[in-house]
């Protein structure tokens, strides 16, 4: 392939999991390049990015997901990289997946391809309140979009650079539900590909008891807007 790949791995106290993800994204993907957006980490998790030698972008505290993807996002389209892979770095998402990935986004024509929990009757364990919320914005993206998007929030995509340039201009977005909104009314092509994804062993899920019930509103709230935002746009073209 001779479209320049970057892997852009957000991580916040990951140091458990940090360097296994690194190695095997070597072994899995040596020809895409790799960079780790340090999301204001308090543990080992820098240092043992920077003992590999692996490019990292340190971010003065913790601004959270988001804005840990839009640093990653901005760093990749300003050198130039024709295809981007978000990968978390909390273990769940495998590396060896991320060449089928790319794959599929250059086979299908895509504009993104979501690697995806939960199509194809895919087996996944989840807390019940996680589950029903995921359901809820799975048939809430086919009410807006007329296609259901079964894996709204994996953290686990490949976009192209075109794709990143328009999601890094809207400064409502947290990469999730409202993300697949917006560039779906934009006319943007989105596939999901069936992954088998891995349990948390370590560290902590970025969803605490409140935020069960506080990241739901929000990300209703933002789906709502960047649809608004996405209808406006088409109108004045």
């Amino acid at each position: 392939m001779s479209q320049q790949v970057l892997i852009v791995i957000p991580a916040y106290n990951e140091e458990q999991t940090i360097a296994n993800i690194l190695m095997r994204l070597r072994r899995a993907a040596p020809e895409f390049d790799r960079v780790v957006v340090n999301d204001g980490s308090t543990d080992a998790t820098g240092n043992i990015v920077a003992e590999l030698g692996e490019k990292q972008l340190r971010l003065a505290c913790n601004l959270g997901y988001g804005y840990a993807i839009q640093t990653g996002l901005k760093f990749a389209l300003k050198r130039g990289y024709d295809i981007i892979v978000c990968l978390d770095a909390d273990g769940q998402h495998k590396p060896e997946d991320v060449p089928c990935l790319v794959k599929t986004l250059d086979e299908s024509g895509a504009d993104m391809v979501i690697g995806s929990r939960f199509c194809n009757n895919r087996p996944y364990k989840t807390p019940f309140s996680r589950r029903l919320g995921q359901l809820l914005f799975s048939h809430l993206t086919r009410l807006l979009i007329g296609r259901r998007i079964y894996d709204t929030s994996s953290g686990f995509k490949a976009l192209r650079a075109t794709t990143c340039e328009v999601i890094v201009q809207g400064s409502f977005m947290d990469f999730h539900a409202e993300t697949i909104v917006r560039l779906s009314l934009l006319g943007f092509k989105i596939v999901e590909l069936p992954i088998m994804a891995e349990e948390r062993t370590f560290g902590h899920s970025m969803h605490s008891f409140t935020s069960v019930y506080h990241y739901p509103l929000k990300t209703l709230l933002l789906t709502i807007v960047a649809a608004m935002d996405a209808l406006l746009a088409r109108r004045t073209r």
